[in-house]
């Protein structure tokens, strides 16, 4: 499963509550940065089990310089790739992307760099 980071609408806007991933699940969390003074894109990768005790975390970085949602795109193919060579089974994968999330969940294959992508995750899935 991939989902968008909700954030619970009782608490204030910069809090966002974590839930754990179902029983024998996975839940890996992705977030990218970009670091103008190294012109590197950065990739953030946590995995936690149904308890939510850390189980692996993993960063990577590239160095094209590209657009917000194709860089998001590139972490949650990473990721993707990364917990499919882990072989862990059914891990549900989470990041405030909301473009790629949608894309994702999306019948519509876009034909671009960033759709080539989604679709890449799609495979992997």
């Amino acid at each position: 499963m991939i989902q968008k980071n909700s954030v619970n609408s009782e608490q204030p806007a910069s809090i966002a509550i974590w839930i754990k991933p179902g029983l024998g699940r996975y839940k890996c969390n992705i977030d990218t940065a970009f670091s103008e003074s190294t012109n590197l894109v950065g990739i953030g990768m946590c995995i936690r089990d149904e308890n939510g005790h850390f189980v692996l975390a993993r960063t990577d970085y590239f160095s094209p310089i590209c657009e917000v949602h194709i860089r998001e795109a590139l972490g949650l193919l990473s990721a993707m790739d990364w917990a499919h060579l882990l072989q862990l089974g059914t891990v549900d994968f989470e990041m405030d992307a909301k473009r790629v999330v949608d894309s994702f969940h999306s019948r519509h294959n876009e034909v671009t760099e960033f759709g080539n992508i989604i679709d890449n995750c799609k495979s992997l899935f």
